[in-house]
């Protein structure tokens, strides 16, 4: 199959996610694989640059699987302000359709909505090219402008609306797109597949021990991603005190930055934890197996908001594709598709509850194990990219299928 992935954030400076690993993995499959981005983090090279209109494309991109190979097409777009999406949307356009008719595209996988959403539905409708949207965020929910969110819902309810299949990565995310105007029969569970090369138990994890200066007696507590202000890091500090009192050598090792550092700092000053807490800033994709394996356990403390309740943080398979017991909040996008504790994760319900949990699970080797073992099994059975990528391909092959047999079908009748 030639096939087209579409999204709306730098193919290259993004973080590896799923999109390039199922990508890639399709391409070593044999498929001839085709992506058209946006580069979101753009920035001007010097006081003149207005950027360019014209197209770039960059052949053989490789960067999550060995052997990959994904042909990249940027549109150009204008270096201002609100004007680069809009000049983006032009130019999206025209490119999406040339590379559709010049590379025979027979299946497009999409993964945005505003910027270039509708424009891939109308050029795949006329040229009669299958359209699968993956479902991994609610959208409009992280949109903070309430006027730019409004207009996002609508975008996303007419690409939901239009789309040959829609793939969510939990139940709860079937369950929006449905609600959103999605029809039932075209919503399909492809849950979120995880680099088991990269995530599994054993990284060897002495240099950030080293760094952080962390004991090996030590029982370290992990947290990892931006420090945004849902994280619940500020209630689990200050349950910290009393997990310390009840396990001396534990250790808390934050991995990340974000707004809400500096209230975190603050509370770590006033209660005196500065040789029991570290906030080391971003660290480097490619060590965040090593700063999960140096845990004991990991936590995900996330309030339980309007922003948080619906989605499914990637960080909590990599923490149990590394063997480790997580102790999490259970927000509906979770439980969704982990509905109890047998799978590598505790729930705990508030800040309180979380540090018991954490306690208990310091404290017990083998309840810790018991999770540990369990989660490992559900990440190979559920989550592993090989089956994602696998169950993907298939999706994709029926589509086109069933699009040949509806082209072919008026003919015979004729």
């Amino acid at each position: 199959m030639n096939i087209l992935f579409i999204h709306e954030v730098d193919w290259l400076k993004k973080v590896v996610f799923e999109i390039h690993n199922l990508a890639e993995i399709l391409s070593v499959h044999g498929h001839s694989v085709y992506a058209i981005d946006y580069a979101n983090t753009w920035e001007k090279t010097r006081f003149r640059d207005m950027g360019s209109l014209k197209t770039q494309e960059i052949a053989g991109v490789s960067r999550a699987v060995a052997g990959s190979s994904v042909t990249l097409r940027r549109p150009g777009f204008i270096k201002i302000p609100i004007i680069s999406r809009l000049s983006a949307a032009w130019t999206h356009y025209s490119e999406i359709k040339r590379t559709i008719k010049e590379k025979k595209i027979d299946v497009i996988v999409l993964y945005s909505v505003p910027t270039n959403g509708l424009q891939v539905l109308n050029i795949a409708q006329n040229l009669e090219v299958p359209v699968v949207f993956r479902s991994i965020d609610m959208l409009s929910g992280l949109v903070h402008n309430p006027i730019l969110s409004s207009a996002t819902r609508r975008l996303e309810k007419k690409v939901y609306k239009q789309v040959d299949e829609i793939l969510a990565i939990t139940p709860n995310h079937s369950r929006y797109v449905i609600e959103m105007g999605a029809e039932q029969a075209k919503v399909k569970l492809l849950p979120m597949p995880i680099d088991t090369a990269i995530f599994h138990p054993g990284a060897d994890y002495r240099k950030v021990q080293q760094k952080w200066d962390i004991k090996e007696t030590d029982k370290v507590i992990v947290f990892i991603g931006t420090l945004f202000e849902f994280s619940g890091l500020d209630g689990f500090l200050r349950r910290f005190p009393g997990i310390i009192e009840t396990v001396p050598e534990s250790r808390l090792l934050i991995v990340g930055d974000g707004p809400q550092r500096k209230k975190l700092e603050d509370i770590i000053s006033e209660l005196n934890l500065g040789n029991k807490v570290t906030i080391t800033g971003f660290q480097a994709y490619e060590t965040m197996p090593q700063y999960i394996n140096l845990a004991t356990v990991c936590i995900n403390p996330f309030l339980d908001t309007d922003r948080t309740r619906d989605i499914f943080p990637g960080k909590i398979l990599q923490y149990i594709a590394c063997g480790k017991a997580a102790v999490v909040t259970p927000l509906l996008g979770i439980k969704s598709l982990i509905p109890d504790e047998t799978k590598g994760v505790v729930y705990a319900g508030n800040a309180e509850e979380m540090a018991v949990k954490v306690i208990e699970l310091l404290k017990s080797d083998d309840k810790r194990h018991k999770l540990e073992h369990a989660g490992l099994d559900y990440i190979k059975n559920v989550h592993d990219q090989q089956i994602i990528a696998e169950r993907l391909e298939e999706n994709l092959q029926s589509i086109v299928k069933s699009k040949k047999q509806v082209k072919i079908t008026p003919d015979k009748k004729g």
